[in-house]
């Protein structure tokens, strides 16, 4: 279905939410087909998808990247090109716009869309003969705005006046923030329950390691005993089994602490391309026999915010987790950088993971073995540890494969 806006001010002009650029208060026009895209947006695609959307919409209407900006600028967000402003707009920025007030009721004066819009093609044209974004335009501090070029603003004018070739329910600002808030409240109930499913894990792993632990080192300690002992050859096999079986139950005791006791990270700026190449090159061991193939992109390198031995650990269980995944094929690595994040992605050609298991790929023993993906405890350790990282992962499935991805935080 499609939908398309008809948001009317006391002018007869459609407009965005009051906002300021260069001391100036500005009320910039809605194109009907920003707002129309933006509401598709929300409804089909999920939150891995919309980045791309947001920047070709943000690169196709100057009023509407105008107007981001600025809400971004008066948050202490610096953004300077259209790709950073969609990773903000994607994050952070979608819940800064639902909660903005569409109609303030302080406001004593609303600018004139007119002569806002005839600002705004000052800017564009400005960008355009210096040859550089928008967006870093509206970031500058004191720029030096040029006279509009008119073909640039009769071509302005005509977007903001186009109507959609379609039928469908009007659809207003207040309507978008709608949509946008549902969509939230969903996100906001799954990370609570994820919070809620770890809070968990922490009370368990603190009883496990007293109340556990202490029969697991008994058993252990009596088997290494009666292996001494054994000269039957058979019964020695089964008691060094029930010794090796005790030290891995320990094992998994030993890795659910990190929820209890987290680890004491000293974060400190990495290369990351150095640490790419270290996890690829310890877990050779594992693929060359395999043979299956790990490609790291010529990326531009990156300090990271980030413990060397601890994301090192990182990797390497991502890295498993594909091979887990695979009976050949190729295990590619590449990052992304932009102003303040470093996202680093490892994908991989093996079985996709069932839609429905997802959202569960970070619970503590969940394994899709049936399904040709043996995940187990160690995402969830890298989620623990990515937290500890102040960052993020998460898991998608590709067309083909599966793709891990991991935010950093960039070291200044």
């Amino acid at each position: 279905m499609r939908f398309f806006v008809e948001v009317v001010t006391g002018n007869g002009m459609t407009t965005w939410p009051t906002i300021s650029v260069h001391e100036k208060s500005l009320g910039l026009p809605v194109f009907k087909a920003t707002l129309d895209r933006l509401v598709r947006t929300i409804i089909c695609l999920d939150r891995g998808k919309r980045a791309d959307e947001y920047e070709n919409l943000l690169q196709t209407d100057p009023f509407f990247t105008v107007w981001v900006a600025a809400q971004a600028a008066r948050r202490g967000v610096t953004a300077e090109s259209e790709s950073a402003l969609a990773s903000w707009l994607n994050g952070e920025g979608e819940q800064v716009l639902a909660e903005l007030d569409p109609d303030p009721t302080d406001e004593l004066f609303t600018p004139d869309p007119e002569e806002s819009a005839a600002y705004l093609c000052r800017l564009v044209s400005t960008a355009g003969e210096a040859g550089y974004s928008v967006v870093s335009l509206v970031f500058a501090e004191t720029p030096e705005i040029d006279l509009a070029n008119d073909q640039i603003a009769d071509q302005l004018m005509k977007k903001m006046n186009a109507g959609l070739n379609s039928d469908g329910p009007v659809v207003s600002f207040a309507d978008w923030q709608k949509v946008l808030n549902w969509d939230q409240r969903d996100e906001l109930f799954e990370r609570q329950l994820h919070h809620q499913k770890m809070l968990a894990i922490k009370n368990f792993a603190y009883g496990a390691s007293h109340e556990i632990n202490n029969p697991l080192a008994n058993i252990t300690s009596r088997a290494q005993n009666l292996v001494k002992v054994e000269e039957d050859v058979h019964r020695r096999r089964e008691l060094s089994t029930i010794e090796t079986q005790a030290h891995r139950a320990s094992s998994m005791i030993a890795d659910l602490m990190v929820f209890a006791q987290p680890p004491s990270l000293t974060l400190e700026p990495v290369s990351i391309r150095q640490l790419v190449t270290q996890a690829t090159l310890e877990m050779s061991e594992f693929t060359v026999p395999l043979g299956i193939e790990m490609e790291i992109d010529d990326c531009e390198d990156a300090m990271i915010q980030s413990d060397e031995k601890a994301c090192l650990e990182i990797f390497k269980i991502v890295i498993q987790n594909s091979i887990d995944a695979m009976e050949e094929g190729k295990i590619s690595l590449a990052w992304q950088v932009d102003d303040t994040r470093v996202l680093v992605t490892i994908s991989d050609n093996g079985t996709p993971i069932p839609e429905q298991q997802l959202a569960i790929v970070f619970d503590p023993f969940f394994s899709g073995r049936e399904a040709g993906r043996g995940i187990g405890f160690g995402l969830t350790k890298a989620w623990r540890v990515m937290q500890l990282h102040h960052g993020d992962i998460t898991v998608s499935n590709l067309v083909d494969g599966v793709a891990t991805r991991l935010q950093f935080v960039k070291s200044p």
